[in-house]
């Protein structure tokens, strides 16, 4: 998704543009349609999105 994302500005923008991301996939997806793989999918970019914001949260401080 480009370049590293250094201040909270970006990062956060980094997070919007992921959700956005992820709302664009899900919401391409048939409930009836929908397989394990199409799950999984689904989850790991939740995964990968909680794991990077919990690197920003550090980056900020755990106390901000």
């Amino acid at each position: 998704m480009g370049k590293a994302a250094n201040n909270r500005a970006d990062q956060f923008t980094y997070i919007k543009n992921r959700i956005q991301m992820l709302n664009q996939v899900v919401s391409t997806m048939n409930p009836e349609d929908i397989d394990i793989d199409d799950y999984n999918r689904v989850l790991e970019m939740i995964e990968q999105l909680h794991l990077k914001m919990n690197r920003f949260k550090k980056d900020w401080g755990d106390n901000n």
